[in-house]
């Protein structure tokens, strides 16, 4: 026992080391402020688009809107098959030209599911005329300042691969809170990783890149195979053919705000796809620390069971606990922080109960389960 409690003790050590290595990688990525804001690149932002006639209007108006010049943007909506008027709705706006794309164009109904949105982005980007390259789904909204600051970002950094921050625009209820300080510390994780170097999270909803390094590294080739991924599969390409030149803007004018998930079945099946992925990372180290996250949260709740039949166990479980809470707590803090949220640490103790047990049920779920995505499914 002494030496099973030994091996508790180190893993709750390295838990607590892997959170002080994020919060050390968030601290170091300086607030990115342009110091030339005259814009030089003609920006491409491209727009995957399935079933979303409700929501793309504002995204449409909001790119009308932008403190950018109209010459130097381009818009292109793909159009995934939809059954309702987005292709319409896209085609008819009148704030700035767009261009639509239509899928079923390129690609057979029939064609492999998972290959849609990376093909749809592929077809974009192969006429496009942009020399940067944006993405963000329809169903997000951006502020004014969005492509100016992703444009500044890459023209005084260099990179050609630049994460961005998303949010989730405010829901009050436990289901809402719980999602929004999940994916606030995705992001975290995500900004902090990239900064040490080590290209584990972004987010396909606020992505940049230049045109010539897509094409360069094939785009989503040999990454075609699963329906998510078309956000980290390319980074971890970029990153390998491009080394160095992978970086996250810290700018508030550069964070795009969606929508979570209404009700727990749309949460869960959005969280089984984007954990779909985990066994796809050519960079097994995020394996390994999924694995990691996953053993450590299980443990946890097996000494909870154990602990009310044998003490020593329920002290392991506080003492995991205590440090988890407490490191955890650090990290969102300095995340909510900088979007702003601080007022949801409130309630950081029931979402940290519930999200330890999420952990344990996504991981099997995700590798032996299917699931939805816009009406298809996998």
């Amino acid at each position: 026992m002494i030496w099973y409690s030994l091996l508790v003790y180190g893993m709750t050590i390295l838990y607590a080391l892997f959170i002080i290595y994020y919060l050390w990688g968030w601290r170091r990525l300086k607030t990115f402020q342009p110091v030339n804001t005259i814009p030089e690149h003609k920006v491409t932002i491209i727009i995957p688009a399935r079933n979303e006639a409700r929501h793309l209007p504002d995204l449409l108006q909001d790119l009308a809107d932008q403190q950018y010049p109209n010459q130097l943007l381009e818009v292109i909506v793909v159009d995934d098959f939809s059954t309702d008027h987005t292709a319409q709705i896209a085609a008819q706006f009148n704030g700035l030209p767009v261009r639509v794309i239509s899928l079923a164009k390129h690609l057979e109904p029939e064609a492999p599911k998972p290959a849609h949105k990376k093909r749809a982005i592929e077809l974009a980007v192969e006429q496009a005329t942009g020399t940067l390259i944006l993405t963000t789904d329809a169903d997000c909204r951006i502020g004014p300042g969005w492509v100016a600051a992703m444009e500044s970002y890459h023209r005084e950094t260099g990179k050609v691969f630049i994460a961005g921050p998303v949010t989730y625009f405010p829901d009050t209820t436990l289901l809402g809170k719980f999602q929004t300080m999940d994916f606030m510390t995705l992001v975290g994780i995500a900004a902090a990783s990239i900064r040490n170097g080590f290209y584990n999270l972004c987010n396909g909803a606020n992505l940049g890149y230049t045109r010539e390094a897509f094409l360069a590294v094939d785009g989503y080739d040999q990454a075609d195979h699963t329906p998510s991924g078309d956000d980290m599969m390319l980074m971890h390409k970029m990153g390998k053919k491009f080394p160095g030149q992978v970086g996250f803007i810290r700018n508030q004018q550069a964070v795009v705000s969606t929508y979570p998930a209404p009700d727990f079945r749309t949460f869960w099946q959005q969280r089984l796809r984007w954990s779909s992925k985990s066994t796809n990372y050519e960079d097994k180290r995020i394996t390994i620390i999924l694995l990691f996250a996953y053993l450590f949260n299980l443990l946890l709740v097996v000494h909870i069971i154990a602990g009310a039949f044998y003490p020593v166990f329920l002290r392991l479980a506080m003492w995991q606990f205590i440090v988890k809470i407490g490191f955890d707590t650090l990290f969102t803090y300095a995340i909510a922080h900088f979007f702003r949220r601080e007022n949801l640490l409130w309630s950081m103790l029931p979402v940290q109960v519930l999200h330890i047990f999420y952990i344990i049920v996504i991981g099997p779920a995700s590798l032996f389960g299917s699931f939805e995505w816009k009406g298809r499914k996998f």
